[in-house]
């Protein structure tokens, strides 16, 4: 796990000032060394966060012994060993890291030898002797990469967005991106695009080769998501369980591999009660360190699950809970944007921030948490939605009318489940009109922007397609960004077990109606993971994770808030009415705003802190001002 950048140029000057300036920001990805590579059109940089070999072995950037291929890669290959014993026979290994394994499998069969990868990463490898940059990202996006062209032409790349942007710079903003995020909360969706206008974000799933010289960059997909037709799916029976679980279970074996102190990450949910459960079970040399969050005495109090988990498992696990009434969101806010380098919609986030740097205090190197369950498993109660509509429209109808009342999202939840099985089309008109009632406090000039920029998605009776789409471009992305980000910037390794792709291929043959059984989502997970849950955890049937109270947050610090959504330069801005917001953030002092009005004013407090972190010119023709400047 670390950072990497690389400039793709004939500026030699310029490409070992950017690499001195990435390895400079990123520090805190990498903490255990760095350095950077340098020949005639190419420069690489890496900053070295130390998990397996911690000696210099694994230094990076790493060259193939005849000197033709350099590496300067960011990530974990879990089954690094098992792809050792074919590459021996060409290759005589130095270390015992993975970034090694990696080298040799790329210099012995190229690009192709991504395909037998089990794990994560973002990689930048230079060929010599054909002079070009291949840069590649797992199947997943779990590790960044940005890329940006400068005027001249050349190409940079880095594992964050800061180090693309020069420190005296005002980057502009990507208009259709701000629209959907404050209106709809949407972020990481807009295939390529961040928040900043001119840098792109590389495309999980994929690779690209890049002459030197060239000025463009054009990913090939070496995977996609293993969606399967209706035919050839098959119920969730017990040689499905016995698969799942053995699949499960591996994937947590593998990804405790480690060379630095392993922890965990729990709710109380069932996905990280599985991982935990998977990682108490595998090991009883000592107790498993468990870090968790909860509002205590709130409504979204889970203490009580993760009770049940510790009595499960008994001394196998160490909890230490941290309370997110500790929040305070002028003091930490600010802190998380900067270590998400975009605006981010989640609050639960902040309480995340908070484990990975209690976890840091305690010297952990590696953090598993249950991410990426909800988006395999159709965990989402908007995903289960498809399950019905698709079924409605194609499959047991019977069956999806005598499950649709138990939804739970109201009626109109479920007119369009049954809207998008009659007919897509109308599904896609319900889909706008609603887009705009939600737009409707957004200025002209950014609700056109958010209309024309907003990309198509597919309707919810295609679950096949609706399905991919989720996991590769709209539920899955931002999960990662953040836990990314979050970890790194505590120079902790994040890993998600549930994103072995070994999962999804077994889950993908499972035939749709076995994910919502009886109202109860996620059913393959409950029943193949039930000896390692407790049985209140099986029964659970809503949903909360590190939940934070964003009312009462938002209400304890009212007048810092107004003054960031409501102040000289949110006006200047000109990016909604600031006299809607104005009224929001009276209602959340008054104590009677609802959760779409505390969404709102949370959307444009982060939008506004972004812009302040990285001097953002949210509107070309004025200068983003402070309003703490303004208070002065």
């Amino acid at each position: 796990m670390c950072g990497i950048a690389a400039f793709l140029g004939e500026d030699a000057v310029a490409g070992q000032a950017f690499a001195a300036r990435a390895n400079r920001v990123m520090a805190h990805r990498g903490p255990n060394g760095h350095d950077t590579y340098v020949a005639p059109g190419v420069v690489l940089a890496h900053r070295r966060l130390s998990i397996l070999d911690l000696s210099q072995r694994g230094h990076q950037p790493m060259a193939s012994p005849d000197g033709r291929y350099v590496l300067s890669y960011n990530g974990e290959i879990y089954n690094h060993w098992a792809l050792r014993s074919a590459l021996e026979r060409h290759w005589t290994f130095q270390s015992t890291c993975d970034t090694e394994t990696l080298l040799a499998a790329l210099a012995i069969d190229g690009p192709a030898a991504l395909e037998g990868m089990v794990g994560m990463w973002a990689l930048a490898l230079w060929d010599n002797q054909e002079q070009r940059l291949l840069i590649s990202r797992d199947r997943y996006g779990q590790k960044p990469v940005y890329w940006r062209r400068t005027p001249d032409g050349a190409l940079r790349f880095a594992s964050e967005i800061a180090a693309l942007v020069e420190s005296d710079e005002r980057p502009a903003a990507y208009a259709p991106a701000l629209a959907e995020f404050l209106a709809l909360g949407s972020y990481d969706h807009i295939p390529g695009r961040t928040f900043f206008d001119d840098v792109q974000a590389f495309p999980p799933g994929c690779s690209a080769w890049i002459q030197r010289g060239a000025t463009t960059v054009s990913p090939e997909r070496y995977w996609r998501f293993p969606v399967k037709p209706k035919a050839e799916l098959r119920p969730f029976d017990e040689t499905a369980r016995k698969t799942f679980q053995t699949a499960f279970m591996e994937a947590v074996e593998s990804q405790v591999l480690s060379d630095v102190p392993v922890a965990a990450t729990l709710s109380g949910g069932i996905d990280s009660s599985c991982v935990v459960g998977a990682m108490a079970s595998l090991k009883d040399d000592a107790p498993v360190k468990v870090f968790t969050a909860q509002a205590k005495g709130s409504a979204y109090d889970e203490s009580a699950y993760v009770a049940a988990v510790k009595q499960r498992w008994g001394e196998r696990l160490d909890i230490e809970t941290i309370p997110s009434e500790r929040i305070v969101l002028s003091q930490l806010a600010p802190e998380v944007v900067v270590a998400q380098g975009e605006p981010f919609g989640d609050p639960s986030m902040i309480a995340h921030n908070l484990i990975v740097r209690s976890a840091a205090r305690s010297d952990v190197g590696v953090l598993i948490g249950g991410q990426g369950a909800d988006e395999i498993l159709f965990g989402y109660p908007y995903m289960s939605a498809s399950v019905l509509a698709s079924e409605l429209r194609r499959g047991d109808r019977l069956w999806a009318l005598g499950q649709i009342g138990r939804l739970g999202r109201g009626v109109s939840q479920q007119l369009r489940v049954v809207g998008s099985a009659v007919s897509p089309a109308l599904e896609r008109v319900m889909r706008r009109r609603s887009h705009r009632a939600h737009s409707h406090w957004l200025s002209p000039g950014l609700r056109a922007a958010g209309e024309a920029g907003a990309p198509v998605l597919a309707p919810l009776s295609d679950i096949q397609a609706f399905w991919r789409e989720s996991v590769e471009a709209v539920a899955l992305p931002h999960l990662v960004h953040y836990d990314d980000h979050n970890t790194m910037r505590y120079s902790i390794e994040g890993r998600m077990p549930f994103l072995d792709h070994r999962l999804a291929e077994v889950l993908s043959g499972i035939d749709t109606p076995a994910f919502f059984q009886d109202g109860r989502r996620k059913a393959p997970l409950r029943e193949a993971c039930a000896d390692l849950l407790p049985q209140a955890v099986i029964d659970r049937r809503d949903k909360i994770g590190f939940h934070t109270p964003l009312n009462d947050l938002l209400r304890a610090e009212i007048d810092w808030v107004r003054g960031w959504v409501c102040g000289d330069a949110a006006r200047m801005a000109n990016l909604y009415d600031t006299d809607w917001m104005a009224a929001r953030c009276a209602e959340l002092a008054a104590g009677s705003a609802d959760g779409y009005a505390a969404g709102a004013v949370w959307r444009a407090l982060i939008v506004m802190l972004w812009a302040d972190a990285f001097k953002v010119n949210l509107n070309p023709a004025v200068q983003v001002l402070d309003p703490r400047a303004q208070a002065a």
